[in-house]
């Protein structure tokens, strides 16, 4: 089957929102064996959406479209979809009564514009929103293929594709599907884990490598069609996974945050943070998982050394004769937070996150995380030469994570981080 994605909203043409529901959408058609051949992206005017899904209906089995299905006069995909089918726009009373119930649910009173989420070109198959207003749409086309159009919204579409679409395609296709395995691992370069892995692959089998902040992920993929079996590709993948050891933290889809969470889960821990330069990001990615007031306790961003002395306890004389960027403060940050909140184990972030404020000595990069529990101090110090002042944060607060996951596993804590390379550019202004 041939797939085409058409975007509609201009706002993802200036840059102003990343295309989030293409990647959702292009990842789970994927997972059936069947991506996308065509990516198109229009702004909302009437007569370029209608060229793009002429030209998208004349290559494409099934073109899925997102955006333009609410009720704002930039609205246009309903008008669009029944000017290129010739199908006239109906007021569909069930679609009118359950966006109406919405509001109503919301102690709102449904203003005229919610009328135009009801007018659908007519013989539609509607697509229930179990989470907001605008339902989605499938038509046929002349050709013998089809449309499916969803919300803009990512909650909506997601919440659309996942209840309704792919269990959809996924009956058209037959059931065969494309088996994939993750792994995600930290501290080791992209080209190390490529020699690790060598070429030696059973057919029809392939790697990804895909690095982000934290690490880099590898995609062990068998092909819907592949000549090997799936037991020789779950053979390949446990031995790849056992190959690299400790090096990865995770399969699937589980973050670096979510592995600490279950260990200290596993562990009956509870965890306190101090920050400095990385100013909550620490505790935030922290407080994304659910669940996370089981173990975590809180976190002290201390920006300012009067704060690092009054809320954590570092000694003046340690500012004084190692600076606030040292892994004395560090380590006197980790204790004091961990003392403060009362925690079985505690981490801490300082160090120059730039563009300015470095020195020869302390050159903008310069990290330290410091850790502390009940068998003592500990710090690591890392260097992140010509990185952005977000590259710098980010790569601490994922280092943060990697150290205290190494720590819960027993593991030695080292200057080993998730870095995932690339290019550096300017920051905006100095930090610690």
């Amino acid at each position: 089957m041939r797939i085409e994605i058409l975007t509609v909203g201009g706002e993802i043409l200036v840059g102003r929102t990343l295309d989030t529901n293409f990647h959702f959408l292009a990842r789970s058609l994927a997972r059936l064996g069947t991506p996308p051949a065509w990516h198109t992206t229009v702004p909302d005017v009437r007569e370029m959406i209608s060229a793009a899904l002429e030209t998208a209906m004349a290559r494409a089995d099934c073109v899925i479209m997102t955006g333009g299905l609410g009720g704002t006069p930039d609205d246009l995909t309903r008008r669009v979809l029944s000017q290129v089918l010739g199908r006239p726009l109906v007021l569909r009373e069930e679609v009118l009564r359950d966006v109406e119930e919405v509001y109503r649910r919301r102690g709102r009173i449904a203003p005229p514009a919610a009328q135009a989420m009801a007018l659908v070109p007519n013989g539609a198959q509607m697509i229930a929103n179990p989470v907001g207003l605008a339902p989605g749409l499938i038509l046929p086309t002349p050709r013998g293929g089809s449309i499916i159009a969803l919300p803009g919204v990512p909650e909506e579409m997601k919440a659309q594709v996942e209840q309704f679409v792919l269990p959809m395609l996924e009956r058209q296709l037959g059931g065969s599907r494309v088996t994939e395995v993750v792994l995600r691992t930290a501290g080791v370069p992209e080209s190390v884990l490529a020699e690790s892995l060598g070429q030696a692959h059973p057919a029809g089998c392939d790697v990804a490598y895909l690095p982000h902040w934290g690490g880099v992920d590898l995609c062990l993929v068998r092909s819907a069609d592949a000549p090997s079996s799936s037991e020789e590709f779950r053979q390949w993948a446990d031995g790849i996974r056992e190959r690299l050891d400790d090096a990865v933290y995770a399969t699937g889809d589980e973050s670096l945050e979510q592995a600490v969470g279950r260990l200290l889960l596993e562990r009956g821990l509870r965890l306190a943070v101090a920050e400095s330069l990385t100013g909550g990001g620490v505790g935030a990615a922290l407080t994304r998982v659910p669940g996370s007031s089981a173990y975590f306790l809180g976190s002290i961003v201390a920006y300012d050394n009067d704060v690092k002395v009054k809320a954590l306890g570092v000694s003046r004389a340690t500012l004084l004769n190692h600076g606030a960027v040292s892994a004395a403060t560090a380590e006197e940050m980790a204790s004091g937070v961990r003392r403060f909140c009362g925690s079985d184990l505690a981490v801490s972030t300082t160090g120059i996150a730039g563009p300015s404020g470095g020195s020869d000595e302390k050159p903008v990069g310069l990290v330290y995380l410091g850790l502390a529990s009940a068998q003592g101090l500990a710090h690591v110090r890392r260097l992140y030469p010509g990185r952005t002042r977000e590259g710098v944060v980010a790569r601490s607060i994922q280092g943060v994570l990697w150290l205290l996951y190494r720590h819960l596993r027993g593991l030695k804590v080292d200057d080993r981080f998730p870095d995932r390379g690339g290019e550096a550019g300017p920051g905006r202004d100095p930090g610690r």
